[in-house]
């Protein structure tokens, strides 16, 4: 009769498997790092980034990948502001560059940063100058281009009334320096002006000589028994 012998490594080894509950994977991949990628939305922009304040830019982090799922998003914009989502709007307010970060992490901890940058401008002036004085009845404005004035040029000026009660009448009246001169008769008047309803004057002076001058106005309105006086002050620059 023969024996069957084990070698006592085989004996071990056996025992070692049989002590396992949980099944070892055979050849599965490493847990890979996440790709972060920034999608920008930016209507107003006047080239790919770059527009004027107030600018706002919508971001997106869904072509951001991981091969076990992307779990946070996280979003930096400057320095002064963050936030989380996949899909974000933002808007600038300030002129200046600001970078705007991406980081995206999965299940096990890894992240992955991608940053893009932005620059906002400051808006341009506005094309006229608009001064205004009012009080419980009416509000006047004077509206006139915003640049400097060039000695010989002609300006077109407009004045605007509006109403804030059912007025009688409004009157105005223009003084001009001796820097301007004009052709035309500077009292207006107008009757009966309902309430919110606006009223335009428009008259032209000529640029007579360089200086600093102030372009002068004074005026009234009536509402039933009462009535208010207002006056109105530009100064103006000629080089």
């Amino acid at each position: 009769m023969r024996r069957l012998r084990y070698g006592g490594g085989l004996i071990l080894a056996l025992g070692m498997l049989a002590g396992c509950t949980q099944p070892i994977p055979i050849g599965e991949k490493p847990d890979q790092p996440p790709v972060a990628v920034i999608t920008l939305e930016c209507p107003l922009c006047q080239g790919e980034r770059t527009g004027v304040a107030p600018l706002t830019v919508t971001v997106d982090a869904s072509q951001s990948r991981d091969d076990r799922g992307i779990v946070l998003v996280h979003w930096k914009f400057g320095t002064e502001y963050e936030a989380t989502g996949f899909r974000v709007e933002r808007t600038f307010t300030q002129p200046g560059r600001y970078i705007i970060e991406l980081t995206v992490y999965d299940r096990s901890g890894q992240s992955a940063t991608a940053r893009t940058e932005i620059t906002v401008l400051a808006p341009p002036p506005p094309e006229f100058r608009v001064e205004h004085v009012e009080d419980e009845l009416v509000r006047v404005e004077r509206i006139l281009p915003n640049r400097t004035l060039q000695v010989g040029e002609t300006v077109q000026i407009t004045l605007r009334v509006t109403a804030k009660r059912d007025l009688e009448y409004v009157y105005w009246r223009e003084i001009l320096p001796y820097e301007l001169s004009s052709p035309e008769d500077l009292e207006f008047m107008i009757l009966r002006l309902a309430k919110d309803q606006s009223y335009e004057w428009v008259y032209t002076v000529r640029v007579e000589q360089s200086g600093s001058s102030k372009l002068q106005g004074e005026g009234r309105a009536a509402y039933q028994a009462s009535s208010t006086e207002l006056t109105l002050s530009t100064v103006l620059e000629v080089p």
